[in-house]
């Protein structure tokens, strides 16, 4: 396992670097600095599949956390108690903030950003690993 992987065993500083991406989903520019398109499966995804396009690490990774929040979305959506987790995840994708997010729930920012954001990370985080641990 590469260095970069062994930085990432701790599952909290992963999710703090998912977390922080899924802020910038669709800004390549500031996904393509993240630390976590220093990971093998995202250099590599970029290499092969983004060649010749502007900012390919952050492609990689945009396309790679879209899809790990879209299977969140697909596997938990009908569970009932995550159903503002799922709406908290669906809100994020379209861009919302934290405040605007909460606003929405009419909820506390701090309730969404302590309850609802920690588990969708966790699921998100869980979804992203899974796929650098299969592509080894």
């Amino acid at each position: 396992m590469a260095k970069v992987e062994r930085e990432y065993n701790s599952t909290e500083v992963l999710e703090k670097r998912v977390g922080h991406a899924l802020r910038y989903l669709g800004d390549r520019t500031i996904l393509n600095r993240s630390p976590l398109t220093r990971i093998a499966f995202i250099e590599r995804l970029a290499k092969e599949e983004y060649y010749g396009r502007l900012l390919p690490r952050g492609a990689a990774l945009n396309d790679v956390l879209n899809s790990a929040v879209e299977q969140v979305l697909q596997e938990m959506d009908d569970e009932p108690k995550l159903d503002k987790t799922c709406t908290y995840l669906r809100l994020l994708m379209h861009g919302l903030s934290g405040t605007q997010i909460s606003k929405k729930l009419q909820l506390s920012r701090e309730h969404v950003s302590r309850h609802y954001r920690r588990i969708a990370l966790q699921l998100v985080t869980e979804v992203f690993l899974s796929r650098i641990k299969n592509s080894e």
